[in-house]
């Protein structure tokens, strides 16, 4: 096209030197607009794609703007719904009540002397179980830390829930952060192409330099698309957590809150926040519950028997006696013993496992904690000279270019260098939210691909779907 371009207007240019008398002003206004038409036909595509997506922003914006905690609130309202914690609740009450019930008596009904000529006996008795070395009162204990468990789950579930809303949320807002950015950069592409085509209609350069920008351009324009896309998706995902299929709706955070927000982590952590840690607590009182309901089994557990004694002779003399008496099974092999061994082993090695676990999580946390100071050192440096820097190079390249100064290869160089800039903020960002939620969970006793996996509180309502299916009949299953 630009070969034919070039002959054509050669051929022109013949014509009018042989004959200058037919050079009219109307064939050089002709020539005119349609090489301005050429020059502009890329500017107007690239400006109707931004213009499209942004009045697109602007009507979510209109529709609905959302903060996290408002957002928060609303998926809190909606899995309330769908969780079963009530019920739980109930199961582990039920169960407390169940565990302090008495054993049934038993009644015993004997009879002797079955002929008419032999004396009779008949003895009636109701024996009872006595908890003298409480049974149930240790098993009430097990109830009750069953209870307890609950209680935590729970706390875990809330926390985990916030946790997830919490990374979903940064992802939306930090693709809308680079999909202004690539934006930017788009901008910046197409008046690289509009001054490039302006220098080959002056004959600066060749027609395939202007080529060359153009890929560049187009490839801009790809990239948008996709941050467009990516970021669909993410609003698409976070709407879904609180029931909702559309993404009506618009996060504006700016680069400083969501930098401060990223790094915006306590220094020490408060006393029991660790969650995986109070589970590990938990464990050792429900181990030692067990082994205080073993040892109570082991020993002997008398029955008592209340009863009546009617003994009738063979000439009719009736007589009644009061029976009263107890059990006590011998204690000879204590059936508990290898049963409180093993649930005291297990005691240690919950304790021992709670001391290794605080001692390196804590050394985990301390080592992203200064991965993040690193990183707050590179981003203030990148947004305080490194992009001002390189947005001021980058325009007096295209200034320069466009008096002739400098070449295509210059200008796309320092385009390059102010995209990478910009996008190493945005990766920056991205890295600092990465490490905000690893010590956050960390801090919680939580696992960090549990919170970002894409089906992270699918997989949660799961977990706790599978608990309450699982909660025992009885206590000490």
């Amino acid at each position: 096209m630009s070969l034919s371009l070039n002959q054509r207007i050669s051929a022109f240019n013949n014509h009018t030197l042989k004959n200058p008398i037919h050079a009219s002003p109307f064939k050089w206004s002709v020539l005119g607009l349609a090489l301005t038409m050429l020059v502009f036909s890329q500017s107007v595509t690239a400006g109707s794609l931004l213009d499209a997506n942004l009045n697109l922003t602007s009507a979510n914006a209109v529709k609905r703007s959302a903060h996290f905690e408002q957002i928060l609130e609303q998926v809190r309202a909606y899995q309330a719904n769908q969780s079963s914690w009530q019920i739980q609740q109930q199961m582990a009450s039920t169960q407390l009540k169940q565990s302090g019930l008495w054993a049934n008596p038993s009644i015993s009904i004997e009879q002797t002397g079955l002929q008419s000529d032999q004396d009779r006996e008949l003895a009636i008795g109701i024996s009872q179980p006595l908890d003298v070395f409480g049974q149930r009162k240790a098993a009430q204990k097990v109830a009750r830390l069953s209870g307890n468990q609950v209680d935590l789950d729970q706390q875990r579930y809330n926390a985990e829930l916030e946790l997830i809303v919490q990374y979903v949320w940064s992802q939306v807002a930090l693709l809308q952060l680079e999909k202004s950015v690539i934006a930017e950069q788009l901008q910046v592409s197409q008046q690289n192409l509009d001054a490039s085509q302006k220098r080959y209609q002056a004959g600066g350069i060749a027609q395939v330099d202007v080529e060359r920008i153009r890929i560049a351009h187009l490839e801009n324009q790809r990239i948008y698309q996709q941050a467009d896309l990516q970021l669909q998706v993410a609003q698409k995902q976070l709407a879904s957590l609180w029931g909702e299929t559309s993404s009506q709706f618009a996060i504006a955070p700016t680069v400083t809150e969501l930098w401060s927000q990223a790094i915006g982590i306590k220094a020490v952590a408060e006393q029991n926040e660790n969650l995986f840690e109070r589970g590990l607590q938990l464990e050792t009182q429900r181990q030692q519950a067990h082994i205080d309901q073993l040892k109570a089994q082991s020993r002997p557990q008398p029955i008592m028997t209340l009863g009546v004694n009617r003994t009738r002779s063979v000439d009719q003399n009736t007589e009644n006696q009061i029976l009263l008496g107890v059990e006590i099974p011998l204690n000879i092999f204590n059936s508990q013993k290898y049963g409180v061994q093993i649930a005291e082993a297990k005691q240690t090695l919950i304790q021992q496992q709670q001391r290794s676990y605080r001692q390196q999580n804590q050394m985990d946390i301390e080592v992203r904690l200064v991965e993040m100071k690193g990183l707050q050192a590179q981003f203030q440096q990148l947004d305080d000279q490194q992009i001002p820097l390189a947005n001021q190079v980058q325009q007096k390249t295209l200034q320069g270019f466009r008096l002739g100064k400098f070449s295509v290869t210059d200008v796309q160089q320092a385009t390059m260098q102010l995209q990478d800039v910009r996008l190493r903020k945005v990766q920056l960002l991205k890295q600092a939210w990465q490490l905000s939620i690893e010590v956050q969970s960390a801090r919680m006793g939580l696992p960090t691909e549990q919170i970002t996996a894409k089906d992270a509180l699918m997989q949660l309502n799961q977990r706790i779907w599978q608990q309450s299916n699982a909660f025992p009949t009885q206590v000490g299953e």
